[in-house]
This record gives structure tokens, sequence and C-alpha cells, in this order.
């Protein structure tokens, strides 16, 4: 693990200083159907909304779109769509920085607020990551790819400039064209230029490390790499065996299948949840193999519509309480498999089964989301032993095995036995390595402390 990594952290709102971001359109793009390159769809949003989106994301709400060709910046359209413009206080184009002057002595902003540019190429797709950690930074900074990023196009002959964050001040002193002209008229004694590897690239929300992304366009092909690159970067790590090796690959294709279209990743979730509660019903009534076909209809599509948030840059804050949602329809799945096999066993017993692996299953769980809240990773990812026993933990795909596997047997009804002692055996190693991580990172704070 490399030292001295910079952390992804959330913006700092200080009234002293005042964020503007500026995309530089590319000089003489190629044309797809008629239209810059950087207009075509890719996913459901074209490259110049993704790096608006990714401004906005980061507390922006001042951009604007620099062209010096008129012709070109008259092809992007004046409501962007895709974007809810609600969010913005300002999208402009312009073809001078003599705009932005103009914007900064009209008292747009105090005189005692110190103004930055963040600069982006409107013609390349940037890791967030990169954007968000300019902000860490109280003084004008540069980034270059480093050896680390994963990027289409690698020119050895000097470092590539990724974004940076300038002092206004400093830009308009320049006559700028393009994106490069204004990284070659800066001065280089005051300019800090740091190597994109040095940004910690593990993702708690996914679960996994990963790496930055730059991706360039030079011919129609690099939308089908970008594509596929996009989608790939949509997938969470530490899975168990099933999401691994047989979810994975058919969310894949559902999810290249719509990316393109109008479904978005609440109609996923709709329709997941309207499923699993008629799934509730067949297994109630011992329609076991209707039912179990279902839930492996369920495992698949609730990995599609997170995938598709992700992909289509529509993320949100109450996106995530679709699990909350999850663990209420994956309860009520549970109670279903249990009652079903009360029905056909007829014994008080089976009752009790359940309660305790619903009451298992439910500790197991909050365990998990105590241990990253705290932790700031997951517990899955906190040992080479927790990524191994993530692979057949208790989950949802792993009990669709255990109902595969005794309806071959001829008896679905003990599914919820099994349930049962999967559900303990989880709740014991959850708590048991929580407790052992979060005793040794105590011990270390101890230790720093001394």
């Amino acid at each position: 693990m490399q030292q001295n990594l910079i952390q992804i952290r959330s913006l700092d709102q200080n009234n002293s200083v005042n964020y503007i971001g500026i995309i530089f359109l590319p000089n003489n793009p190629f044309s797809i159907s008629g239209q810059p390159f950087y207009l075509k769809k890719l996913c459901s949003m074209s490259i110049l909304e993704r790096n608006i989106s990714i401004l906005n994301k980061n507390g922006i709400m001042n951009i604007f779109i620099f062209s010096n060709n008129l012709e070109d910046l008259n092809k992007v359209p004046n409501l962007i769509p895709n974007l809810d413009k609600n969010k913005f206080l300002m999208i402009k184009k312009i073809n001078s920085l003599h705009f932005i002057k103009k914007y900064l002595n009209q008292g747009k902003t105090s005189n005692s607020v110190l103004n930055y540019g963040i600069i982006l190429d409107g013609g390349v797709l940037i890791d967030n990551r990169i954007v968000s950690s300019l902000l860490n930074f109280k003084e004008e900074i540069i980034y270059t790819n480093g050896i680390k990023i994963q990027t289409n196009y690698n020119d050895k002959n000097r470092s590539k400039v990724l974004a940076g964050k300038i002092t206004l001040l400093n830009i308009l002193q320049y006559k700028i064209n393009s994106f490069n002209d204004l990284f070659n008229s800066l001065s280089l004694n005051k300019t800090i230029y740091h190597s994109s590897d040095e940004i910690d690239t593990y993702r708690p929300d996914m679960r996994r490390d990963l790496s930055l992304y730059f991706h360039s366009f030079r011919t129609y092909k690099d939308f089908k790499s970008a594509r596929n690159i996009l989608i790939k970067r949509t997938q969470k790590g530490t899975l168990d065996l099933i999401a691994w090796y047989f979810n994975r690959p058919l969310e894949n294709i559902f999810v290249k299948l719509l990316a393109n279209t109008k479904v978005t990743a609440n109609h996923i979730t709709i329709l997941v949840n309207i499923i699993a509660y008629i799934t509730l019903i067949f297994f109630l009534t011992q329609n076991w193999w209707i039912g179990l076909i279902l839930l492996i209809f369920i495992n698949i599509f609730d990995g599609v519509d997170g995938k598709l948030a992700r992909l289509k840059n529509k993320e949100s804050k109450v996106g995530h309480i679709e699990h909350s949602f999850d663990t209420l329809f994956e309860q009520t799945i549970y109670v279903g498999v249990g009652l079903g096999a009360y029905f056909i066993i007829g014994q008080f017993y089976v009752i009790i089964i359940l309660i305790i692996m619903l009451l298992a299953d439910s500790f197991n769980r909050h365990c998990s989301m105590q241990y990253k809240e705290v932790m700031n990773i997951t517990l899955a990812d906190s040992s080479r032993f927790d990524q191994l026993f993530r692979r057949f933990d208790g989950r949802r795909n792993i009990y669709t095995l255990h109902i595969l596997i005794f309806g071959i047997l001829g008896h679905f009804e003990y599914a919820i036995f099994s349930f049962c002692i999967h559900a303990i055996i989880t709740s014991i190693i959850y708590s048991i390595q929580a407790i052992r991580h979060m005793i040794q990172a105590d011990n270390l704070k101890f230790k720093r402390n001394i």
C-alpha cells in the first residue's frame, strides 16, 4: 500500500473560497452524425454532460463551457439534456475567458473571495476522484497521469495533464485557446504538480480498490471501449461465489442492453420489489420451483439497478435507501420459505427455527453495517480470511442455492433449517471478526497517542 495517499473527502464549504468550473472543448473535434464527438450519447449521457455532472457533484455551481470556435460552441444545446438544471446556478457557453473576468467584476463574488477555476478537458472521460481530490488542497494544483491510471492512450513523450485547480487571476492574464494552451502558459514557479498515483483508490462503497481512469477519444471505436470500461467499473467487489460467477456476467449483459435506453435504476428497483413479494406468494403456496426461478431473477436484477445508476451517473443519496428495501423483501422471502415449510411439516418448532434465522440474519447485517460506518472499510475487505469467508457467508444468493439443493432432493421444506444454521455461523464469525479488527484499531490508536 502506498504511503501518504491523498484521501478523497467531501467538499469543505468555505466562504473564503469560490470554485468555478471551466470545461475546454477540444479544438477540431471529429464528428459523428454531424455533431462533435463529445455530444454523442455514451450510456445515456454525453461526455460533456458527464464532465458537467462531475463538477456539480463536487459542489461547483458556476460552470463555463469554453471554445474559441463559435460553430462548435453553437452546437452545444442551451438546455443540456439529462441534467437537472435546478442543481446549477449557472451553465454558460463562452468563446473568450474575458467573459469570466466580466462575471467576477459584476459582483457575483465578493472581492475578499479567492476564486479558483477547476479546469477540465471536455473531450475526455475523467475519474470523479481526480476532481474531488483537487479540492483538498489550499493552493494551485495540477494532476498528471501516473503509471497506475487506466487510460487508452499514453503519451510517453510528456506527462499528461489530467485536470487542475488554478487561481483565476493566473488564467485571465493569458490568451488561451485550448486546454493544453492553458497549462503550457502557466508559470511553473508557483503551481504544484502531483501524480494521480497519490490518490487513494480504495472505494468503501464499491468494496474494492478501483484504479483511476482517464479515457480519450480519437476514433469512433473509442466509444465502444469506453462503454466497456464504464460497465466494468460498476462492479462491486468481495462477492459470494454465485454472485461473481453466475449473476455478474448476466447482470452485465442486461446493463449493456439498458445502457442507452430510458430505463433507470429506479425502474429496475421497483420491478425487483414487486417480483419479490410475488415470490413470497409462491413459496407460501408451496409452488417452490416457480418461486425459485423468480428468486434467481431477483438476484440477477438486484445487481442491475445499482450498476445502471453508476453507469448513467445517476447515483444519489436517496438511492442508498434501496438497501433497506432489499432487506425488507429478503426477510419477507425468508418468511415465505419458512411458512411454506411449516405448512408442510406442521410442527411449531419450524416457526422457532424461522425466528432464529431472521434474528441471526438481521444481526450479521447490522454488524457489517456498523463496522463499515466506524472503520470506513467493509468487513469483507479487512483481512484475507474475511474476503474468503464473504464467498460463502449467509446471503440471499447462497440461500437460493440451499433451496435448489433441497429441491433436487425433493424436500424444499428443509431449506429453512440450513438457512438457520448458515445464518448463525455467519453471525458468529462476523461478530468475532468485527470485534477483533476494532480492538486492533483501538490499540493502534492508543499506541500513537502515547
